[in-house]
């Protein structure tokens, strides 16, 4: 239930809001917000499409997670951002998989702790942990 105290939502700044909510939706397992008609319509009126929204969201799996919004702004990312989203992996393929979809690896395995520092396709950092397997 979304109308309880807590986290809402996490809101990432970007320039191309489709295409990075698209990268973390398929990253996550999430799916990109639904456009019905009542939202294409004020799309077209703004000379706008679900690839040009400025402001894209992707809603997880279990309605009591917060979502994350894709927001365009005008300036480019500089530097490194002070919150990051970390995500597990179910196993090393998860690397392969999140780089085919424009991620990069940063750091493998910093000071040899259990992750690693990748980036997605618009630079921002993220912690890529793989799930120990149950023995």
């Amino acid at each position: 239930m979304r109308d309880r105290p807590g986290l809402r939502s996490v809101c990432v700044d970007c320039s191309h809001p489709a295409s990075l909510a698209r990268f973390w939706a398929g990253a996550l397992g999430w799916t990109v917000r639904a456009y019905d008609d009542e939202d294409l319509a004020w799309l077209e009126s703004q000379g706008l499409s679900p690839e040009t929204d400025p402001s894209v969201c992707v809603d997880p799996p279990d309605i009591g997670m917060p979502t994350l919004w894709f927001n365009k702004v005008p300036e480019e990312k500089v530097g490194k951002v002070r919150i990051h989203l970390d995500v597990n992996l179910a196993d090393v393929s998860g690397f392969e998989r999140l780089i085919e979809m424009g991620a990069t690896i940063l750091e493998p395995h910093p000071g040899g702790h259990d992750w690693t520092i990748m980036a997605d396709p618009e630079g921002n950092e993220f912690c890529a942990f793989i799930l120990e397997e149950a023995g």
